[in-house]
């Protein structure tokens, strides 16, 4: 007797990544909410710039799974860390500057 299984892995791969519209919602919710946080920030908010990594790279999977609308909620973060950067690394400057 043959046991005959079906295949695991022949999902569609865009049903398989198709989102419900909560799902959507969420998502959105959390990256706007970064978003928030990052423009309120006058200069970096991390410690540590492997934390910053860390938060760049959730929000880049996270505005991947939107599509369109996160390549637009990317781009925004993009601006913000941008803008961020720069105060860390004239801050940086600064310090070094005053030192001598």
């Amino acid at each position: 007797m043959r046991f005959a299984q079906p295949d695991l892995f022949a999902q569609d791969e865009a049903e398989r990544n198709t989102l419900s519209e909560s799902q959507r919602a969420s998502i959105r919710s959390r990256l706007e909410a970064t978003l928030a946080k990052l423009a309120a920030a006058a200069t970096f908010p991390w410690q540590d710039p492997l934390d910053a990594v860390h938060e760049e790279n959730r929000f880049q999977r996270d505005a991947e799974m939107l599509g369109d609308e996160g390549a637009m909620l990317w781009t925004r973060f993009d601006k913000e860390m941008d803008r961020l950067h720069e105060t860390q690394f004239s801050a940086d400057t600064r310090s070094v500057g005053s030192s001598r």
